[in-house]
């Protein structure tokens, strides 16, 4: 408990101070459009695009004070970086290995260890009020990724629905809120984050929706074949909806 508590007074001097840094160096105009942000003290779920580093440090500026602590799903070799590896890692940040297919293939063991690591987030958020961001496209997105993957969105990777319906699947019931984030930067360059460090950024588009609980977020992700199946495409709905308003955005941005 006391540890959480320590975590809870970081996290609101970290995000305190990256508001402050943000302000003083870039002169942003917030666009903030969806669902009004309620706050609670309950534990929530944030899915999000990603597009940069940038995307973290934005999430505790639209979120600021009304959610509790954020929790983010990061790649294992994140844990290597100096000082900020460790950092994560104290504060409880679910680490995913996001093994190869062909690695998978020959060890299929090797799921479950993304798996448990999803399923002792959860439990911590069950008993600690916190908030798991989920960047479902598991990466951030870029053109040549986009291709690679074979994306059949404009601004989107194929989002990877697992560790969502897995988490879902744990405390779908018992978080107050999910938050279903859109972010666009149309003044930024390849490299947002060093944008944002040089001051060149100068609009932010964010829309925020409020999911409704749907029964095609209960269910058990790993064992039922038809849950899996309804969840994904329900995932990939969220996915074209959201690639239609970065369409939409990105093209009246160019008019203007």
């Amino acid at each position: 408990v006391i540890i959480e508590k320590i975590n809870y007074y970081l996290y609101k001097t970290w995000v305190f101070d990256n508001r402050c840094i943000i302000a003083l160096t870039n002169n942003i105009h917030w666009h903030i459009t969806g669902d009004e942000i309620p706050t609670t003290k309950k534990s929530c779920i944030v899915i999000s695009n990603h597009i940069s580093w940038l995307d973290i440090l934005f999430i505790g500026c639209v979120y600021k004070g009304k959610i509790p602590t954020t929790k983010f799903f990061m790649k294992h070799s994140l844990i290597y970086i100096p000082f900020a590896g460790l950092a994560c890692y104290a504060l409880g940040m679910p680490f995913l290995r996001r093994y190869p297919k062909a690695k998978l293939l020959k060890n299929p063991k090797l799921r479950n260890k993304d798996i448990e690591t999803t399923k002792q987030a959860c439990s911590r958020l069950i008993k600690y009020p916190a908030t798991l961001i989920n960047f479902v496209e598991g990466s951030r997105f870029t053109k040549e990724k986009a291709k690679k993957t074979n994306s059949p969105y404009n601004y989107l990777l194929p989002p990877k629905a697992a560790s969502l319906g897995v988490a879902l699947g744990e405390i779908g019931n018992k978080v107050d809120k999910i938050f279903n984030t859109t972010f666009y930067y149309p003044d930024c360059s390849k490299k947002p984050f060093i944008d944002m460090m040089f001051g060149r950024i100068k609009d932010v588009y964010v829309n925020v929706q409020i999911l409704p609980h749907s029964e095609a977020m209960d269910g058990n992700c790993i064992e039922d074949k038809q849950f899996k199946h309804d969840f994904t495409m329900y995932v990939r709905d969220l996915w074209e909806e959201k690639d239609a308003l970065l369409t939409k955005l990105h093209d009246e941005y160019k008019s203007k």
